[in-house]
């Protein structure tokens, strides 16, 4: 695929110039830019492995852009006694609140108790109690600010109070548990990769691999294309990571040119409407038993997810028409919601890669994780990550890494990632942070220190010493963005489209469509950073505007 940047280029810039890599003979090469990529990139770049990651994509495009944007334990695998499991991702949540302060805040949800609901108070009750014993240590080492609470329980009158959406016919009241949010997953996932090129790593987006050629004691040869330029070329590697998620399948029978066991794809779809509900995330059932959330975010109320089988290619998937009056009919039925197709400001949707147990029941289908070594099959360095969540990413790098240090010859360094934080990581507390940032540059608003400070932590510094020429721009949930920072992405953060800026490095796009005028401006600013002809930046906006058409 040479696309119409690379015709707008003429020759290739020295970023893609993939000529830089004819001699290197890496340790590890990635396959795949997602948030499980991403943390294997990260665990790799601090044992000190020279290694690369490879998307066909953008970073953060796939799986890891259609999340609920929480980092939770899992309450609901206790029903199926995955306690080891819930234990892990209480453990990570924990991990991540430490490396990435910045990138999850405290989320209380509600969760209603209706009468003739086989989820009654005493079950339910039971279930948050033994969810808060497997979290005994969740404020360890937090700071004061990410600090979660215990769960309790609210009388009928106490939950109208706090939610006067619910339903009120035969409700007897609710519990509240907490957890995180994750405002801005892709980004985070971005923030993986780009803290580990502090550490040495390389990354590449838009660029697909081909054919992998492996022989006996010479490693792996990857083939690899970069969909912009066209241009064409292989690198050498010691071992080799699928981590293509819900693509995984299909890359290694299309690089290895054999069949590949497939994976058992679920489908979850969220919309993002006009604000419905108060400062909680409240935790519905619909008619079929599987649970949904409305949930809280940045002004607006997501709701979501699905969870049905996908049988089609993972590159033909699409949110269709259906699937978002199904979360609107959801939402109408069992909560005041009185949203229409004119309500929806955004909508998304992704495929999850669950390890297939024969039972065709994704939304029951477990989380657990399943790494294959290749050497059985003469592909000895080759290893494949199937399953997982990015709650438990991190762990689940470690134990990938782990593996591919046990097979790797030489001396690697223990793992550091679960103490290491990410670049915007490195505070104490964001008022602390806000506090620092404050004194540093006098000149700054309150206001703008805050909203950078909230959205990308440390790095906040990094795009407050930049001159900026006062640009600011609102979007229709109120937030402000400003022109530093569109600097500092453009600057540093491998942006080739509007929508790699809009949709995976500021948000700016994912509430829901800006005035012309913001877009426009936005476009100019990455027009003149790129150097993009007006033909171009025209194309730029289009692309924009038809992301939200089908609304």
């Amino acid at each position: 695929m040479k696309t119409a940047l690379a015709n707008h280029y003429g020759s290739i810039p020295a970023h893609r110039n993939l000529h830089q890599f004819k001699n290197n003979q890496f340790d590890l090469i990635v396959i795949g830019g997602g948030i499980t990529g991403a943390t294997i990139l990260w665990d790799a770049a601090l044992r000190g492995m020279k290694a690369i990651l490879l998307d066909k994509n953008d970073y953060a495009s796939g799986t890891t852009q259609a999340t609920s944007k929480l980092i939770h334990g899992g309450l609901r695998y206790l029903k199926n006694g995955e306690l080891g499991l819930v234990r892990e991702s209480l453990r990570e949540r924990r991990t991540l609140a430490q490396i990435a302060p910045h990138a999850v805040r405290p989320e209380g949800f509600l969760m209603p108790i209706y009468s003739g609901n086989k989820n009654g108070r005493f079950l339910l009750g039971t279930a948050l109690t033994i969810y808060d014993m497997l979290s005994f240590d969740r404020n360890k080492n937090i700071s004061d600010d990410n600090h979660l609470p215990s769960s309790r329980y609210l009388d009928r009158t106490t939950t109208m109070a706090e939610e006067p959406g619910l339903r009120h016919e035969g409700l007897k009241g609710a519990y509240v548990y907490y957890d995180y949010a994750n405002v801005n997953p892709e980004r985070l996932c971005c923030e993986f990769i780009f803290s580990a090129k502090e550490f040495g790593a390389e990354a590449r987006n838009y660029t697909e691999v081909s054919t992998i050629s492996t022989a006996a004691g010479s490693g792996h040869r990857v083939f690899i294309t970069d969909r912009i330029t066209g241009e064409k070329a292989s690198l050498q590697a010691s071992a080799v990571v699928n981590a293509g998620g819900p693509w995984a399948d299909y890359l290694e029978s299309r690089a290895f040119g054999t069949d590949a066991p497939p994976l058992l794809r679920s489908k979850g779809i969220h919309i993002i409407t006009r604000k419905i509900n108060g400062s909680k995330t409240v935790a519905l059932f619909k008619k079929d038993g599987m649970h949904f959330f409305i949930i809280p975010w940045r002004g607006k109320s997501i709701i979501g997810t699905t969870d049905t089988i996908y049988e089609d290619h993972p590159d033909r998937f699409r949110v269709k028409r259906e699937d978002i009056e199904s979360l609107l009919e959801t939402a109408n039925e069992t909560f005041h919601a009185n949203l229409e197709m004119n309500d929806v400001d955004y909508y998304y949707g992704g495929l999850r890669p669950l390890v297939d147990d024969g039972s065709k029941n994704t939304y029951n289908a477990s989380r657990k994780i399943e790494i294959h070594h290749h050497e059985d099959s003469g592909r000895a360095g080759f290893f494949s990550v199937l399953g997982g969540k990015y709650t438990t990413s991190r762990y689940l790098a470690e134990t990938v890494v782990d593996k591919i240090a046990d097979y790797l010859p030489g001396s690697w360094k223990s793992c550091k990632t679960h103490s290491t934080p990410l670049a915007g990581g490195r505070f104490s507390t964001l008022e602390s942070l806000e506090e620092d940032l404050n004194r540093e540059f006098p000149s700054a608003s309150s206001l703008k220190i805050h909203q950078l400070a909230s959205r990308y932590g440390s790095i906040a510094r990094d795009i407050l010493r930049r001159k900026g020429d006062g640009k600011s721009w609102k979007l229709s949930n109120g937030e402000l963005y400003f022109g530093e920072e569109m600097q500092y992405l453009l600057e540093k953060e491998e942006i080739e489209f509007a929508s790699d800026l809009y949709f995976r490095r500021s948000g700016i796009g994912t509430v829901g469509p800006a005035a012309e005028t913001t877009d426009r401006q936005v476009i100019d600013i990455m027009g003149k950073s790129a150097g993009w002809n007006g033909s171009f930046r025209k194309s730029a906006l289009e692309e924009i505007k038809s992301r939200y058409r089908a609304r």
